[in-house]
């Protein structure tokens, strides 16, 4: 599953897109089939495990720099909520580098990654949990699950900087309908699972 997020922090400001693998196999595949022409900015905790958030610049002229900080505040408060011992931590360091840097050999580990040039590298600190961010971020949440390696190979194969973008605003509405559906299913079947540990659950209760 890959998480999509639109970050906007102020009405002023153009919204950008962040992207989330949901463990260290999608992790893998977002750098397998990522692309250049996407423009992708890569963050995450430094010397712990944690999610692989990818900023998108608006375009190939845009730097680091260049994006507003608040957008920037909303990716490393991402990857460090997506890190068990950094979202433990007061503050911890995030990795920052080009899509374009990262290296990926056989023999690493799923999740696992190298750079082609440490020079290309930069670090942030990320302070407290900001929950208020956090959940900002994920009421504009949209997840793709059923095909995802299908859909980021066929992204590969368009070179197109602005696939995903253009996906997203076709079938968002689709998307979304479908998560709720599936946590409705997960809270019925954690719901069905208590009563059949607990059948207490099951009697209706009378007033005297």
């Amino acid at each position: 599953m890959v998480y999509f997020y639109e970050s906007q922090p102020d009405a002023d400001l153009p919204g950008y897109q962040i992207i989330a693998g949901r463990d260290k196999f999608e992790n893998d595949l977002l750098i397998k089939y990522f692309y250049r022409e996407l423009n992708h900015i890569w963050f995450h905790v430094d010397k712990y495990s944690s999610g692989h958030v990818y900023l998108k610049l608006q375009n190939d002229k845009q730097t680091l720099g260049d994006v507003p900080r608040a957008v920037v505040s909303d990716c490393l408060q991402l990857c460090k909520s997506e890190s068990i011992q950094g979202n433990k931590l007061d503050q911890c360091t995030i990795v920052i580098t080009p899509w374009t840097n990262l290296r990926k050999s056989g023999y690493m580990k799923p999740g696992e990654v190298s750079f082609k040039a440490t020079s290309r590298c930069k670090k942030m600190v990320c302070h407290a949990r900001d929950n208020k961010v956090l959940n900002r971020l994920a009421k504009t949440r949209v997840a793709l699950d059923d095909g995802v390696e299908t859909l980021l190979h066929e992204a590969k194969k368009s070179k197109d900087g602005r696939f995903f973008t253009e996906y997203l605003s076709a079938h968002r509405e689709r998307l979304l309908l479908e998560e709720r559906e599936k946590k409705q299913a997960k809270k019925l079947k954690k719901r069905l699972q208590k009563q059949e540990t607990d059948p207490t659950d099951n009697e209706p209760t009378v007033s005297l």
